[in-house]
């Protein structure tokens, strides 16, 4: 079993403890900390929630501090991590059984060493009721915590672009999740980047087009279709853009589909996603009214 484990300095000891007693027949990666220096748990208990979040499902986690509070208040900041700290065999078991847990939390000034090493048996020995037939309560109390994580952070700002060539005709794209509505491209501005940054790398990702020249379109408030990513609210910035290039690759997405056409023509014949609609149709009124007569 991938294990990653990580401390900082009041849960140092019993990290290292830990490491010799689970070291047979599972593969323990230490994220740190590495002496007795005074540090920051927050850093580690980042660092490893997201080795835990990327390995979907292939991997667990255990975090070691002065009492294993500080280190799940952190984690469990971290999208996709259930973060739990435990104190007895009880617990321990029912984090895995019940609460589908990935991460364990636990105090080297709390508990003897010897004891927190059985927990972590327990616990690694123990699987989430919510896969059988009669723990489908389980799932659906896990499904509502991964839900409240899912719409944190309201509203979430993303970026779209209407992507024209040198013909002027603009690029569209499709895809199932979107109910067969052609969309801009876009995506979600990532923490610390900012928006055109974040479009210029979303655009690469979706469609293999490189932008090269870019400006801002419009802002405003857009409701998304009910599911879509559990999230109904969004900030959305609109761009308008050029490519370098009219050939493009979509991202492997099956089903998902993309086309070059006049902003008229696709204003009139293509069914598209209602913010999509009006971003074309703000378009052409603005290329209307700057035409000389």
């Amino acid at each position: 079993m991938q294990i990653f484990i990580a401390s900082d300095h009041g849960g140092l000891a019993l990290k290292e403890f830990l490491k010799k007693g689970l070291a047979k027949g599972n593969k323990i990666t230490d994220l740190g900390c590495d002496n007795e220096k005074s540090c920051d748990y927050p850093d580690f208990a980042e660092k490893l929630a997201k080795e835990v979040a990327g390995s979907k499902g292939k991997a667990t986690g255990i975090l070691c501090c002065g009492t294993g509070i500080g280190m799940s208040m952190a984690a469990n900041k971290v999208k996709g991590i259930r973060a739990a700290v435990v104190w007895n065999e009880v617990s321990a078991k029912m984090a895995k059984e019940h609460n589908n847990a990935n991460v364990l939390c636990l105090g080297g000034r709390v508990l003897k060493n010897d004891e927190a090493l059985k927990l972590v048996n327990v616990f690694l020995k123990s699987t989430f009721q919510g896969e059988k037939k009669d723990g489908e309560r389980h799932k659906k109390r896990v499904d509502k915590i991964d839900a409240l994580g899912e719409n944190s952070g309201f509203p979430e700002p993303v970026v779209g672009a209407l992507i024209f060539n040198e013909k002027n005709e603009v690029f569209l794209m499709k895809s199932p999740k979107w109910d067969g509505l052609y969309i801009i491209p876009g995506g979600h501005i990532e923490l610390g980047e900012n928006m055109r940054d974040a479009l210029i790398r979303e655009i690469k990702e979706e469609t293999d087009l490189d932008i090269y020249d870019l400006k801002m379109f419009t802002l405003h408030d857009a409701i998304f279709p009910a599911g879509f990513h559990k999230k109904k609210h969004f900030l959305m910035v609109d761009f308008l853009a050029k490519t370098k290039s009219e050939k493009f690759k979509l991202d492997g997405k099956e089903g998902t589909k993309g086309v070059w056409m006049k902003p008229k023509l696709a204003a009139k014949e293509l069914k598209l996603d209602q913010f999509t609609q009006k971003a074309l149709e703000d378009y052409i009124k603005i290329m209307d009214l700057t035409k000389v007569v």
